[in-house]
């Protein structure tokens, strides 16, 4: 036993580094974890439970690197080559564990990116965060091989030179490709509408339903689906309905040329006092004039504005309007006109051709 503990002997730091580390790994997990988790929920800082997560695993492994690091370092063969391997070794560690917390982030599962995005305002389909997660991950890879090379000495110069001549020929190959991924990204950063709105974009109108990592999806009022490509989409004239204020109601009202002076300005004054009463129109700009002769009507052009821009409310104040403007016509006496024609002989009609269905009958009677 003694010869053992002999031979141990020189290892006794070693060991006890090593046991140290693995009792601050235990309470790395079992208490300290639960105490910055409950100092999360404390905290206003919206994002620390995420970033907790995402680098959870990451100083898991660092303390048990560092562990084995400190424990050869302590060891009876250790030397100055071993030394500065190892320095390279820890390094090299932190470096991949940081980065490794930081790829974490950037997914959206860990939810720190969609958080980011809401906070932007940016409403978009899960894929198209993807997109922000899947540029974030490819450049955290990248800056991790070059900072774990650079750490062992390697000369990455041509490395970069060709990463930029195969990124030019890629970007060649999938140039469309790539148009529509620029072209979604201007759409989420710019903002000209959001995922339920109603839009009129390169001729087709309609609800977009979502907006992908290619195109842009819209919903036509037929129930058609209609995929517009990104890098159109971005470089169009796109109207946004949803994002009206308020809602025209522009119409012409035609009185037959039998409505007298008296019955005009009454069934005017009456449909104006009637706007101007109604809760869900902008009463500031009610219009009802007496515009035009028409060929076969007197018209009263009416235009008016409603508090929405939802296009079944909108049909509900236009149908109680109409309905009110047939009430008051009722009160008035006046009617709407139609589309007449009247024919005017220069030259008296022939009595006989007034008679002729007489004339026949007679003659069918004599035969």
């Amino acid at each position: 036993m003694e010869e053992i503990l002999l031979l141990l002997k020189p290892w006794y730091n070693a060991i006890a580094v090593l046991l140290g580390f693995t009792i601050i790994r235990y309470l790395y997990k079992v208490v300290i974890l639960k105490i910055i988790r409950k100092a999360t929920e404390l905290s206003p800082f919206s994002y620390d439970e995420d970033i907790l997560d995402a680098f959870e695993h990451p100083i898991n492994v660092m303390l048990f690197v560092a562990g084995i690091y400190y424990a050869i370092d302590f060891a009876p063969f250790a030397t100055e080559h071993w030394a500065t391997t190892l320095d390279k070794v820890l390094r090299s560690a932190l470096v991949l564990c940081f980065f490794w917390g930081c790829y974490n982030m950037s997914d959206t599962t860990h939810g720190v990116l969609m958080k980011i995005l809401d906070k932007a305002n940016i409403r978009s389909e899960e894929a198209v965060s993807n997109i922000f997660s899947t540029i974030l991950r490819i450049l955290i890879v990248v800056l991790c091989f070059v900072t774990v090379a650079k750490e062992w000495n390697y000369d990455i110069s041509g490395f970069v030179a060709s990463l930029g001549i195969g990124s030019l020929a890629v970007a060649f190959a999938a140039k469309d490709a790539l148009a529509n991924v620029f072209g979604s990204l201007i759409i989420i950063l710019d903002k000209p509408f959001q995922i339920g709105e109603w839009i009129l974009a390169n001729g087709t109108e309609g609800v977009v339903e979502k907006v992908t990592f290619r195109s842009t999806c819209l919903r036509t009022f037929l129930n058609e689906l209609v995929y517009i490509p990104n890098s159109l989409l971005s470089n169009t004239p796109i109207v946004n309905y949803s994002r009206r204020e308020k809602r025209r109601i522009s119409f012409v009202l035609g009185l037959t040329y039998s409505t007298t002076h008296d019955q005009m300005v009454t069934t005017i004054e009456k449909i104006k006092t009637y706007l101007q009463a109604q809760e869900d129109l902008h009463t500031d700009d009610i219009r009802v004039h007496f515009s035009e002769y028409a060929d076969s009507s007197l018209n009263i052009a009416i235009t008016c504005y409603a508090k929405t821009t939802d296009g079944i409310t909108y049909l509900d104040i236009v149908q109680r309007i109409n309905l009110a403007l047939m009430k008051i016509m009722e009160e008035v006496g006046v009617s709407c006109a139609f589309p007449s024609t009247s024919v005017y002989f220069e030259t008296p009609i022939k009595n006989e051709l007034i008679n002729t269905k007489d004339l026949a009958e007679s003659i069918d009677k004599k035969g």
